[in-house]
């Protein structure tokens, strides 16, 4: 794993560097599986560089995710004793980048929070995630060399708090790989 040192996630320079690596965020898409943009809509923005404007509501929803994340990595934080650092990183080949909400300074486990919502929520407490979200996380694993990825759904507050622990699944960081190879052929 290269770390990214001095990237600021939302910054000009983060968004930058987005625009040029295979990003965990956008491999549901990639892989046909994300609920905001098509597999389609991802080549096209890879291809002519051209992003959807954010409006202000969309920027609102990012901005509490910021905040509802900040506060839920303290929560876990005091639950495992350990410090979650948000870090940027690329792969070893330099090919795939992913940008962690925390990982421990053994990194061997990751964070990854979203927004709490009911639906969410039940994935998670029955853990089985969607894969709109097990992609990101098997590309958080394959880049940071993790083994496991705590998987949180809060609005910053125990009283709506959904965890589980996330493990690569077999043949799962294959198809991956496999799908940004045909995704750079197309």
């Amino acid at each position: 794993m290269q770390v990214l040192q001095n990237i600021v996630q939302g910054s000009r320079e983060w968004l930058a560097i987005r625009a040029k690596h295979h990003t965990a965020s956008e491999a549901p898409a990639m892989m046909g599986a994300s609920r905001y943009q098509t597999r389609d809509q991802l080549l096209h923005q890879k291809h002519t560089g051209i992003t959807q404007e954010i409006d202000g509501h969309t920027q609102a929803l990012f901005d509490r995710g910021h905040a509802t994340e900040a506060a839920a990595r303290l929560l876990l934080e005091q639950e495992i004793g350990e410090e979650l650092y948000p870090v940027t990183a690329l792969d070893d080949a330099g090919r795939l980048l992913a940008s962690f909400d925390g990982i421990t300074l053994m990194g061997d486990t990751g964070f990854e929070h979203k927004l709490w919502s009911e639906r969410l929520a039940g994935q998670v407490r029955a853990g089985d995630l969607e894969p709109h979200y097990y992609w990101q996380l098997e590309q958080q694993i394959l880049v940071g060399g993790l083994e496991k990825v705590i998987f949180v759904t809060s609005d910053g507050t125990r009283e709506n708090w959904a965890q589980m622990t996330y493990y690569p699944v077999a043949g799962r960081a294959e198809a991956l790989l496999a799908g940004w190879a045909q995704f750079d052929a197309d």
